[in-house]
């Protein structure tokens, strides 16, 4: 049982309704949030950018999600975000590898170094040293590890967010 309420449309605040599917139905972290309307004003946009499309390609933004969620053993966001990295064309393989499900060690060079950044990121960000980010900037540029750190950081932050409350995760 989740620690917050997780609001129906009808108990949301107007202005929030809208985050609302049109038979009333929306994902359980929605339901929770919707009990901060001021803060999710700022705080949906905000993770619509990150999460979008942009200088990093989708397949990769959820290959940074699934391993930061896997990393946090986040329950919510490995249901909400293992289907969407397929759906952007991650491979079954590298979910699995990300998963921890197969070794790293058969992922393509890039992806490697990845998950080696995403570890270091996220589990000792003061290890983070410049051998490791010169790797990573061998395969993107400068904007692009800028915005892999941001959705790490906000998936990070969902994480912590999810289990701490215990959000059930999607349906």
């Amino acid at each position: 049982m989740a620690r917050v309420r997780l609001l129906e449309r009808d108990e949301a605040p107007l202005t929030a309704r809208r985050l609302f599917r049109e038979d009333g139905s929306a994902s359980p972290l929605t339901r929770s949030l919707v009990n901060a309307p001021d803060v999710l004003e700022t705080f949906m946009p905000f993770l619509a950018q990150i999460y979008a499309p942009g200088p990093v390609d989708l397949a990769t933004k959820e290959l940074v999600i699934v391993r930061v969620s896997q990393l946090n053993a986040c329950r919510y966001c490995l249901a909400a975000h293992r289907p969407a990295a397929l759906d952007a064309g991650v491979s079954q393989h590298e979910l699995a590898a990300v998963c921890g499900e197969v070794p790293v060690a058969t992922l393509s060079e890039r992806e490697r170094t990845l998950v080696e950044w995403v570890d270091c990121y996220v589990l000792d960000p003061g290890g983070m040293d410049d051998e490791l980010v010169a790797r990573v900037l061998d395969h993107f540029r400068d904007d692009q590890l800028i915005e892999l750190a941001l959705v790490a950081g906000v998936t990070q932050l969902l994480n912590h967010y999810c289990t701490a409350f215990a959000i059930p995760p999607p349906s």
